[in-house]
């Protein structure tokens, strides 16, 4: 009974495996988000206002933190 339950938990955790793999791509499209953004920026980058180039670099900024979380969270389960 209880290899029984060991084997059950341990065979368990192939029930994240799709969940990991939704993480990574939402690390895909989190990446294609930021280089879209930058490439929006880059063009007006001498003509926009000081705030909003505040604004957008702390969007990129918020982006990668994001995206620095989901690369701990795959790589602790």
């Amino acid at each position: 009974m209880e290899r029984f339950l060991e084997n059950a938990m341990y065979a368990s955790r192939w029930l994240l495996a799709p969940v990991y793999f939704g993480l990574s791509l939402a690390l895909v499209a989190l990446a294609l988000k930021f280089f879209q953004e930058i490439i929006h920026v880059l063009p007006n980058i001498f003509s926009m206002a000081e705030s909003d180039l505040i604004l957008v670099l702390l969007s990129l900024v918020d982006m990668t933190l994001v995206g620095g979380l989901l690369v701990m969270v795959m790589f602790s389960g």
